[in-house]
């Protein structure tokens, strides 16, 4: 599953991570491509074993890095349901 996501787009997570539980809203900032060199908070490099995209949160100073399964977007990708679901109320 892949989603199309643009800076500022704003998403739920799925996963736990160190700094921010699972089903937080996050907003997007930029892609992550598979093998690309990141850092972890002890300065420690490694390489991101999927595509992805950096966030942000309220709650943390810096970017992290989630894999494209990892996120859902709370915009974007379910626009054209909810038009279809808001003409199924509306008659």
């Amino acid at each position: 599953m892949s989603h199309q996501f643009r800076p500022g787009d704003l998403a739920l997570t799925l996963v736990d991570d160190v700094e921010i539980p699972a089903y937080s809203v996050v907003t997007i900032e930029s892609r992550l491509l598979k093998g690309q060199e990141l850092m972890d908070s002890d300065a420690f490099a490694f390489l991101a074993p999927s595509d992805g995209w950096f966030v942000t949160h309220p709650a943390i100073e810096d970017e992290l890095a989630y894999g494209e399964k990892e996120l859902m977007p709370l915009r974007g990708d379910f626009e054209p349901e909810q038009q279809k679901a808001k003409e199924a109320c509306h008659g």
